[in-house]
């Protein structure tokens, strides 16, 4: 996306299947250097993980202090609304979780100061990617999350921690989800 004086506002990709090819997160990844000099996350190391945590978007639930509304306040306004959403139309015979929810529920219980994030600091979702690894996200379906730090990075005002979370059903194994976040956390 660009603006009119062709000014890049973000860039990103859209695959379905293996073998798509490389992401615009990947590439930049690629591209960025380690943070130098850290102060905000001069206590989160790479590899940090946070252990699996239950995790539920029910119709009517607020998912937390970040998104003050429910799913069923979401699909009221949505710009592109879908029968599976309801379950009236799903191929699987119940509602599934709108993609622009997914992150929503993977960001249900996360507290930053797990992987030592030190506070107070206004942070914002600067990067995402996410994968459907087995099948949509159902709602009102038992779920956990684990994330870990697998990169540290920056500018001159901003450090940031991109963090991976992997959605498993409860107590299964095998990923149903996973998203690629950077939060980016501002120095000034």
């Amino acid at each position: 996306m660009t603006k009119a004086d062709g000014t890049e506002v973000l860039r990103g990709t859209a695959s379905a299947g293996p073998g798509a090819g490389e992401t615009a997160i990947e590439a930049r990844l690629a591209q960025l250097a380690p943070l130098q000099d850290a102060v905000i996350l001069r206590d989160v190391r790479i590899g940090a993980a946070v252990p699996r945590v239950a995790v539920r978007m029910a119709p009517d639930t607020r998912m937390g202090p970040l998104y003050p509304f429910s799913l069923a306040d979401k699909l009221r306004v949505i710009t592109e609304p879908s029968p599976a959403y309801s379950g009236s139309g799903s191929r699987w015979g119940r509602p599934i979780v709108p993609m622009e929810m997914v992150s929503v529920l993977m960001q249900h219980s996360w507290d930053e100061s797990l992987i030592g994030v030190r506070g107070p600091a206004v942070g914002l979702f600067a990067d995402q990617e996410i994968r459907l690894l087995d099948g949509p996200v159902f709602v009102d379906c038992a779920y956990e999350v684990a994330r870990e730090v697998v990169f540290l990075s920056g500018s001159r005002r901003t450090e940031s921690v991109w963090v991976r979370t992997t959605l498993y059903r409860e107590g299964d194994a095998t990923p149903v989800a996973r998203m690629l976040l950077n939060c980016a956390i501002m120095k000034e």
